[in-house]
């Protein structure tokens, strides 16, 4: 089973310049983007910024509620290039390809947020650049439900089928963890795509990968709980199945 069809019209985006780069963005969510949007400096001068998810800060635009994440790298090559990026050209940059990616994810009515703008600024053969998104309301992240051992049932259940569609519309999430997995109520919404893929159809390699590293995030936060692996992961894994078209 998938979401639906991907409608063309969903996924208008336009492309200006700026002095040193490239702005890819929604113009129904903002009009006319400038580089100053992706600086949280920008924000805080008016007051209208707080702390988001690591990095990534919580803006109001006009009465739009947004999230601002900057693009850093990981591991040990972060040591030596925190926030640079080899240049290959803009459509290729991670900012851009997971702006594409959530809109195509959107079109699929795939539960994502939103992208807004994305900046990717280059300086000879390097880049840096953020993405902007529509913040998504009063959700928790499955990481600190399962902290405070407020997982229900129901919202395993939910997690496992809202996977198994992500999967069964071709999504590889290389970094499927409990922090990106977010919850309200039941209804479930995934983010982080910086990475990701997606084709016509996700190999069993791509799914058991995917999982595996979402239950390793889950025994880190549960510390080898048994509850974990007899009651909750079954509860996922089943809906998972029953839900996957495979």
């Amino acid at each position: 089973m998938t979401a639906g069809n991907v409608s063309a019209s969903d996924m208008k985006a336009e492309i200006i310049n700026t002095d040193s780069g490239k702005i890819l963005f929604d113009a129904a969510c903002v009009a006319d983007p400038t580089p100053a949007i992706f600086d949280s400096c920008f924000w805080s001068s008016r007051e209208a910024i707080s702390d988001g998810r690591g990095a990534a800060h919580f803006v109001e635009y006009e009465g739009q509620r947004w999230l601002l994440k900057p693009y850093y790298r990981g591991g040990f090559i972060r040591k030596l290039s925190e926030k640079s990026y080899v240049f290959t050209g803009y459509e290729r940059t991670r900012m851009f390809r997971e702006f594409r990616l959530l809109q195509s994810l959107q079109a699929r009515g795939l539960p994502v947020p939103k992208p807004v703008a994305a900046l990717a600024q280059r300086s000879s053969w390097r880049y840096t650049g953020a993405i902007i998104l529509e913040r998504l309301e009063n959700v928790t992240s499955l990481q600190r439900l399962v902290e405070n051992e407020a997982v229900k049932g129901t919202q395993w259940q939910s997690v496992g089928r809202t996977i198994a569609l992500f999967h069964d519309n071709g999504v590889n999430h290389t970094d499927l963890n409990a922090s990106n997995i977010l919850l309200r109520d039941d209804e479930v919404f995934i983010i982080d795509f910086d990475g990701c893929t997606l084709k016509p159809a996700s190999s069993e390699r791509s799914r058991r990968g995917n999982l595996e590293r979402l239950q390793r995030s889950l025994m880190k936060q549960q510390q080898g709980s048994q509850d974990l692996s007899s009651k909750g992961w079954s509860l996922l894994v089943s809906a998972y199945y029953r839900q996957a078209a495979m």
